[in-house]
């Protein structure tokens, strides 16, 4: 205020009493406004009213629907069976027999068990049979005369084996050894058969003496075989094969036994005697063996068989 001159000032005052003067008038319009009471609202026509009632709609409702009853199933039909018509048996037909036709028989092995000398085991063959010579039972001995009793065994040395496992025959040290191993198998009376079996030997000092042979009638020994050649062999022989005589396979031999004769009924009449188309093939028996024995006595002495065979050609 110090800064304003006396006109100012007066100018001011001036101004501020004209804002309260309009204040106050705006105020004493406002309060007399409020104070006036407002006109009544004019009565309405009865036209009017009974339009209004008439535009009244009064409210409605929807009933209920009650739920559908769920329909009663019907009964199911009964099937009635279909009376099933008795089959009609038809006549069948007697089948012919037919003949059994004969094996045309061909040349070829005749299987052998063991014939590989698989899963040998000490004096046990699988398939094979064997027997020796034995004198000495211990104590002193004499070198040339004097045979132990053979031990056989699967080869364990490589170098021996002929075609994997392999059959060894040797005894103790200064000593000798005579055996024989067979087998005997089934074949058709009258073919021709030979055996033959591969072998070597080892020998400290000299050879061994080994051969083949077959014995046509079957017997379960070797005594009535038919021999093929010896050989004499060592180390240094290498691999041999040992081969029999070919034979002819002889029919077993059968006891006859009589049997009583019928008395015929002469109300019977004779039937005929059936008549076969093919001649029913006989068997026989044969029995193939192999044979070893060192010539000398000396520390190690010992024989090596492998892959036997025997080849059989029908008869004609």
């Amino acid at each position: 205020m110090k800064t304003f001159s006396r006109g100012q000032k007066i100018i001011l005052i001036v101004l501020g009493v004209l804002d309260f003067v309009v204040i106050a008038g705006l105020a004493s319009i406002v309060i007399a406004a409020m104070r006036t009471p407002l006109p009544p609202l004019p009565p309405l026509s009865p036209t009017a009213t009974a339009t209004v009632s008439a535009v009244i709609i009064p409210p409605t409702w929807t009933p209920t629907v009650p739920p559908t009853e769920r329909p009663t199933p019907l009964p199911r039909p009964t099937n009635t069976a279909t009376p099933t018509a008795t089959p009609k048996p038809l006549p069948t037909d007697t089948p012919t027999p037919t003949t059994t036709p004969t094996p045309k028989l061909v040349a070829g092995p005749i299987p052998l068990e063991g014939a590989e000398f698989d899963y040998v085991l000490p004096n046990r063959i699988p398939g094979w049979t064997w027997y020796a010579y034995v004198n000495y039972k211990g104590g002193d001995f004499d070198p040339h005369n004097s045979f132990a009793e053979p031990v056989f065994t699967a080869a364990d040395d490589p170098v021996r084996q002929i075609h994997g496992a392999t059959l060894k025959v040797e005894t103790i040290r200064w000593l000798k050894f005579r055996a024989w191993v067979y087998q005997t198998v089934t074949v058709t009376v009258g073919s021709t058969v030979q055996f033959k079996i591969k072998a070597q030997a080892f020998s400290s000092l000299d050879r061994l003496i080994v051969k083949a042979g077959i014995d046509p009638t079957g017997q379960p020994h070797c005594d009535a075989v038919q021999w093929g050649e010896a050989q004499w062999i060592n180390q240094d022989s290498g691999i041999v094969t040992l081969l029999s005589p070919k034979v002819v396979v002889a029919a077993p031999q059968v006891k006859a036994t009589s049997t009583p004769t019928a008395t015929p009924d002469p109300r019977e009449r004779e039937a005929p005697a059936p008549t076969a188309e093919a001649a029913t093939e006989l068997l026989g028996r044969v029995t193939v063996c192999f044979y070893a024995e060192p010539s000398y006595p000396h520390i190690n002495n010992a024989a090596f068989f492998d892959q036997a065979e025997l080849i059989a050609i029908p008869p004609r």
